[in-house]
């Protein structure tokens, strides 16, 4: 399942206080320049002038009138869905989520909490952890958080921690990656009877503007692939007629393919959190998702407003390219966060039947200076068991620069302990 990777990733953030700013989305926008003010002025006036070709289109945020979180949430509050969308990765917006959840937790009754982050299989391990049964290392490693989800938990633990205090249900939206793997392989006619009970029985495929924002995601994909595939395949011309002789052809499939593996992630996330309200007439529930998935309402706000017979609101951490109205109801902008540095023991790994192999060391890194080679198995960490690369994710949590950990590794059949200082 997995190639070589950065499991100690990319982007930590460090802490910082947000405030949020919010804005009433009336007309297309684009807000790449605006500066994002560090205390609330606010609006929901938004005004266009055209400068220029007629194609383009500016649009002017009064900043003296933007409003703050707190006067907008009465009227979010009358929603029994509130969408909020989120970078995976940027801290600021997982703060903005929790704000508006505990806005919204003083005014509702029965609140629930919906992620797309945990999958469906994994939902007992949800209920234990609101129910302080299972800690949170345990719920991580029930949930496969580190095998399934990958970022960084401390972007998310604020959202988990206040849903446990307040005893918040937390509702696994997301379906089996297995199903979504397997229909961009066959399609959804090419799964079997039971893998097609895990999906709804309703999978709408009419909206042709959702098709087509899919279509062109899927070209910007394939033409990124080509580039890297060109670069490593350069020479082989022969080679490169075969592939570009049926490349139509397949692109075309794999592009069908791909339109409805995200159909069914939408519509599963959909119908499970419909389902939730459904079986509780009086609850309402805040729903947790990457932006792409409310972006212009087509992915889980449509589908949930069709099963719920009532209108979602729709709040976005990040407007995109072109930000309209028909996107969403209100636009947060706030100052960026980060989260404190994460200690790092400075390699690449790869999982193998032997388990978890140390492919690169990293120049300079922890690994290198306390003398661990690639092709090192891991076997512990801290004396707890490595057995899959999240392991090591999940271990080192919370793990600081200049913290010492001990290490066990299996070098040509021989154990060996070593000690490293994070960098």
């Amino acid at each position: 399942m997995f190639n070589q990777v950065d499991v100690e990733s990319p982007l930590f953030f460090s802490r910082c206080i947000v405030i949020v700013m919010l804005v009433f989305l009336t007309a297309c926008a684009t807000t790449k320049n605006i500066p994002k003010p560090l205390v609330p002025v606010a609006t929901n006036e938004v005004e266009q002038v055209i400068l220029g070709p007629e194609d383009r289109v500016i649009t002017v945020l009064d900043l003296q009138t933007v409003k703050g979180l707190e006067a907008i949430a009465p009227r979010l509050s009358t929603y029994r869905a509130v969408l909020v969308g989120e970078n995976h990765i940027a801290y600021g917006d997982h703060l903005n989520q929790v704000a508006i959840i505990k806005s919204l937790h003083k005014r509702w009754k029965g609140m629930a909490i919906g992620l797309e982050f945990v999958q469906q299989p994994f939902q007992k391990a949800l209920d234990e952890y609101v129910a302080c049964r299972l800690s949170e290392f345990d719920m991580l490693q029930q949930t496969q958080w580190y095998k399934r989800w990958k970022y960084d938990f401390r972007l998310y633990r604020p959202i988990f921690e206040f849903a446990r205090e307040q005893k918040i249900p937390l509702i696994a939206l997301n379906i089996p990656t297995e199903l979504t793997k397997r229909i961009s392989k066959v399609g959804l006619d090419g799964l079997t009877a039971r893998q097609r009970q895990q999906l709804p029985k309703t999978i709408d495929k009419s909206n042709e503007a959702y098709a087509k924002h899919l279509k062109n995601v899927f070209n910007l994909h394939a033409r990124v692939a080509h580039v890297h595939s060109s670069k490593k395949g350069k020479g082989n011309k022969q080679a490169n007629k075969r592939v570009n002789k049926h490349s139509t052809h397949s692109a075309n499939k794999s592009f069908d393919r791909f339109y409805e593996a995200q159909l069914a992630w939408d519509e599963g996330m959909a119908a499970t959190a419909a389902a939730y309200l459904l079986k509780h007439p009086t609850a309402k529930m805040v729903i947790l998702a990457g932006g792409g998935h409310l972006i212009n309402r087509h992915g889980i706000p449509a589908r949930l407003e069709r099963r719920i017979r009532s209108k979602v609101a729709v709040v976005l951490n990040d407007a995109g390219e072109q930000p309209a109205a028909s996107n969403g109801d209100f636009l947060l902008l706030s100052p960026a966060a980060k989260l404190p540095k994460a200690g790092l023991l400075g390699i690449l790994m790869r999982q193998e039947n032997a388990g978890v192999v140390i492919s690169t060391i990293i120049p300079n890194g922890a690994a290198k200076k306390a003398g661990l080679k690639e092709g090192d198995i891991l076997l512990t960490i801290a004396e707890n068991k490595v057995k899959e690369m999240g392991d090591v994710k999940l271990l080192l949590l919370d793990a600081k620069p200049a913290e010492e950990k001990t290490v066990s590794i299996l070098r040509d059949n021989k154990k060996l302990q070593k000690t490293l200082i994070l960098q």
